[in-house]
């Protein structure tokens, strides 16, 4: 099996800052971790790729794709396919930018380590991300297949005290929640200039290189898990979608149980207390650990 750890960075709406982490981030593996990276741009606008092509080289292998929407599902998915299999060969690391479009199948998904998902605070996009949960639940909850560690990255965040409290009283789906990446008027600036881990600007260079880590080590969990198991005996799902999850942790006033992520510096350093990357118990079901 392939060590190449491979991320896709997604989510159904437009604005939410995936372009920027895609690019970023495949900038903290290449420049900060020093790790043969791959960026694959599927979206039309192609900005991630954008992004990385004009800005200082740093030795990310960037390949636009644009997949074929008229011709169906299948050759879209033979060609995202293809590009994926290419881009192991010569990479330890591949970031992935694709706004989420059902010219692909849900089992496109099943291809990568981790799922990315961004999504600022306002309501709108909170909605859409936790629809997006439920809607391929059955994947990030499989049992018939290794499925991939769903990601939630806040993102233009402006307020750490707004962060903590959504995301630790709102949500209770099987997923691991980042360090926040913080807002900065400035961030447009570095549009095919300068990433962010390599700006003189101290607060967004430790900011993303904070998030960057967290990515960085729940992949290695992730990769080191897949290189390493087994396959198991089917064990019995647990009962309610993400979506009536949702709901009754948002009507409830207790915070929802969580168990804290195998790697414990894998977390936020938000303040005092510090926010940790968790992970309910039903996602770590049928997983030794």
């Amino acid at each position: 099996m392939s060590s190449t750890l491979k991320i896709l960075i997604t989510s159904q709406k437009g604005g939410v800052g995936k372009s920027t982490v895609s690019a970023n981030l495949a900038a903290y593996f290449s420049y900060t971790s020093g790790k043969k990276t791959s960026l694959i741009d599927f979206d039309h606008q192609a900005t991630a790729g954008k992004w990385v092509k004009k800005a200082y080289p740093i030795g990310i292998d960037c390949k636009t794709v644009d997949l074929p929407n008229a011709k169906g599902s299948g050759i879209a998915l033979l060609k995202a396919k293809e590009a994926l299999r290419k881009a192991v060969e010569v990479s330890e690391v591949i970031i992935t930018d694709l706004t989420w479009t059902d010219v692909l199948p849900p089992d496109f998904l099943f291809e990568f380590d981790l799922v990315l998902v961004p999504s600022s605070l306002s309501r709108v996009e909170l909605d859409s991300t936790l629809e997006f949960i439920n809607r391929f639940s059955f994947v990030f909850n499989s049992r018939l297949r290794n499925p991939p560690k769903l990601v939630i990255v806040p993102s233009r965040v402006d307020n750490l005290q707004t962060y903590e409290g959504i995301f630790s009283k709102s949500f209770n789906a099987g997923f691991f929640l980042s360090p926040p990446v913080m807002y900065s008027a400035s961030a447009n600036d570095f549009f095919g200039t300068e990433f962010f881990v390599m700006t003189t600007n101290d607060s967004i260079r430790e900011n993303f290189i904070e998030f960057g880590r967290s990515i960085e080590q729940l992949g290695q969990i992730e990769t080191d898990y897949r290189q390493n198991s087994k396959p198991e005996a089917l064990t019995p799902k647990v009962s309610g979608s993400i979506l009536d999850r949702f709901r009754a942790v948002r009507n409830s006033s207790q915070n929802p149980s969580v168990r804290t992520a195998a790697n414990d510096s894998v977390k936020a350093a938000v303040s005092n207390r510090g926010i940790k990357s968790v992970i309910p118990s039903f996602l770590m079901m049928g997983r030794d650990g």
